[in-house]
């Protein structure tokens, strides 16, 4: 099977090889679990003699790994250390990053910075903070859309399309990934994503997990785009996310520190 080709982009000639990796490396990730030559050979469509020289390059730059008794093949270490280095040279993330942490240092209770992927709503970074919740949030964890604070400003400043896509998945239940809060955390999701674009940010009392609390806040890019979330996460009976309480307060100015600080770098250039 021949590889499928690929368009070029604004007339620029791109090297095959390379677009046909990154396929690989796409399905290996959508997939979320090891797989069978021939199975990730089709999902590529490739044949799995091509699929197979592709995958010795891979493993040999450390982007993809061969279990050594089931011969399945996953994501290697190397696309972790790729997304550490996003993080870091990034420059929206890397002070998101330290932002966050400040935070976390200032008012105790844990913050997750959470980007979208191809599964939604996904941590990219953790601050456990002074006061952990009894929650397992870590840097790869999925949020739903509908059932968290976080999924909810995805929902309200996102890329519409992809939103819709994941709900989508989401209600219909057709996927093996666990994300945090599948139930809606209110009634009329309509309703309440209105009221997270009127007010710019998102709450969850108590849901989609009992005894836990969260406060969402977009943080925006040089484009003006929805780029990162920042979400500070405790218990319910010690952390409060009214719209008056500190926290509140605090993650508004952080988290539109950091967008205006990204639209001024942009002018600046």
């Amino acid at each position: 099977m021949e590889p499928k080709k690929t368009k070029p982009r604004s007339g620029a000639r791109g090297i095959q090889s390379i677009e046909v990796s990154g396929r690989i490396l796409k399905t290996l990730v959508k997939a979320g679990a090891p797989m069978m030559l021939k199975d990730l050979a089709h999902a590529a469509e490739l044949a799995p003699a091509q699929c197979h020289a592709y995958l010795t390059s891979l493993r040999h730059v450390g982007l993809v790994h061969q279990e050594f008794t089931s011969g399945l093949y996953n994501i290697g270490p190397m696309a972790m250390s790729l997304g550490f280095g996003w993080l870091k040279t990034s420059p929206i993330a890397s002070a998101s990053v330290e932002a966050l942490k400040e935070l976390t240092e200032e008012l105790g209770p844990m913050s997750a910075l959470i980007s979208w992927s191809d599964f939604g709503p996904t941590v990219v970074h953790v601050n456990t903070g002074m006061r952990p919740a009894t929650v397992n949030v870590k840097p790869g964890t999925l949020f739903s859309v509908t059932g968290t604070a976080t999924g909810s400003i995805f929902a309200a400043f996102g890329d519409p399309d992809a939103v819709e896509r994941q709900i989508a998945i989401e209600l219909s239940r057709k996927t093996s990934r666990a994300s945090l809060g599948l139930e809606p955390i209110h009634g009329d999701y309509a309703d309440n994503l209105e009221k997270v674009r009127r007010d710019g940010c998102a709450t969850a009392e108590g849901a989609p997990i009992p005894g836990i609390n969260a406060i969402a806040h977009p943080i925006f890019d040089k484009d003006g785009k929805l780029a990162l979330v920042a979400t500070l996460i405790g218990p319910a009976g010690e952390f409060d996310v009214s719209e008056t309480s500190h926290a509140m307060t605090r993650l508004k100015a952080v988290a539109q520190g950091l967008s205006a600080g990204a639209q001024a770098s942009a002018a600046a250039e």
